[in-house]
């Protein structure tokens, strides 16, 4: 009697690879994913947490079957229920469906149509492309100017593309808050 599945300590397929690789770059490129990891939102284990769910993507849908070709609804549902929970980050726009979206694409032309070179020479270029490999995560810390110079204040230098803190309302005798006309680009 033959089963139809490898055994657990079979060496993977090329095709399980090339997805595991465009899985693991779509999580690397991910925006969402990469600010909670730099910045902690899942606690000290914040790689540890996208590494399982990298593991968990692969495990589910990596097997190239019928069976585990992926629905971008439950996936989008999935991946939006796993940031949330292990990062605290309830996500206010499309993130993870494009996320979803892409493994649905990788899955079927790597399982299905036989392009997972395609598919990941494009995915690998883009990944070149933002740059997102070289990402290094600055915290306020990292800015800190280990100089001995006195400065002005203690406040620490907001991090590059943190956004600018919102001045302090201004009341008029009144007791109304003054607004300030908007810029015009």
């Amino acid at each position: 009697m033959s089963s139809a599945a490898p055994p657990a300590d079979a060496a993977p397929t090329p095709e399980q690879l090339q997805f595991a690789r465009a899985v693991f770059i779509l999580l690397e490129m991910w925006p969402a994913l990469r600010q909670a990891v730099i910045e902690g939102w899942g606690g000290p284990e914040s790689e540890e947490k996208k590494s399982f769910l990298l593991s968990h993507l692969c495990d589910e849908y990596g097997n190239g079957g019928a069976s585990t070709k992926p629905d971008v609804d439950d996936l989008t549902e999935l991946i939006e229920g796993y940031v949330m929970e292990e990062y605290a980050c309830e996500l206010e726009d499309d993130s993870a469906q494009w996320v979803a979206m892409h493994i649905c694409l990788a899955h079927a032309s790597i399982f299905e149509q036989g392009k997972g070179d395609e598919i990941l020479a494009e995915y690998e270029a883009s990944y070149a492309r933002t740059g997102s490999h070289k990402l290094v995560a600055q915290t306020r810390d990292d800015i800190h100017d280990a100089s001995d110079e006195d400065t002005e204040s203690d406040v620490p230098a907001p991090a590059p593309g943190a956004p600018k803190e919102k001045p302090a309302p201004e009341i008029d005798e009144d007791g109304f808050e003054t607004v300030a006309p908007r810029r015009r680009r």
